[in-house]
């Protein structure tokens, strides 16, 4: 999943009206496959509410990973990959879904499952136009299992987040 061969631009995946994706249960992870630069240049910060509601800053720095062909932006699991893969996008809104604040205070995301996309905002905060970094910037990857493998999509998405590192899986204890 982690292989140059095995990432796929956004682009390439949504090129017309069907996904190219499979309605299967799986694993799956976003990368950034754009220049190092535009990515570490973006906003690295983000201010989560932690335990008692206090305010926990996180900032990602210099992080480009030495073991894997491209960073990697977000890890989940899905017992329906295209589907899960549209809703991470919200491709029917071509503008910015989220406000992103100065401060950097993380913000309730459009939807529960939203966050590629609100990660995306998040980071490049001035984008107009998401959608469109999105589809050359990111890519995607997965592996698909069978449905009775619950427990391994679980134990598998838990040991990529560990291992990768995925900015936008960051979240605070609460």
């Amino acid at each position: 999943m982690n292989l140059r061969r095995d990432i796929k631009s956004i682009e390439t995946l949504t090129n017309g009206s069907r996904l190219s994706i499979p309605e299967e249960p799986g694993v799956y992870a976003f990368w950034w496959i754009d220049k190092r630069s535009r990515l570490l240049t973006a906003n690295t910060h983000i201010v989560l509410a932690g335990p008692g509601g206090k305010e926990v800053d996180v900032h990602f720095k210099n992080w480009w990973p030495k073991d894997l062909a491209y960073p990697c932006l977000y890890v989940g699991k899905s017992t329906n990959l295209r589907k899960r893969f549209a809703q991470h996008l919200l491709r029917g809104s071509a503008g910015r879904v989220h406000k992103i604040p100065k401060t950097g205070r993380k913000q309730k995301a459009a939807t529960t499952s939203c966050q590629l996309r609100y990660g995306i905002e998040h980071i490049f905060p001035n984008e107009k136009k998401p959608l469109e970094l999105i589809a050359k910037s990111v890519g995607f990857s997965y592996e698909v299992y069978k449905p009775e493998d619950i427990a391994e999509r679980f134990f598998k998405e838990d040991l990529l987040i560990g291992k990768w590192r995925p900015w936008f899986n960051v979240d605070s204890e609460r």
